[in-house]
């Protein structure tokens, strides 16, 4: 599987909800 495109949706996720952090 690839985990590099789970990572760049992750990381889209962060900035579109960088509350979802905490």
């Amino acid at each position: 599987m690839r985990r590099e495109r789970i990572a760049e949706r992750m990381k889209a996720l962060q900035e579109l909800v960088p509350n979802a952090n905490k």
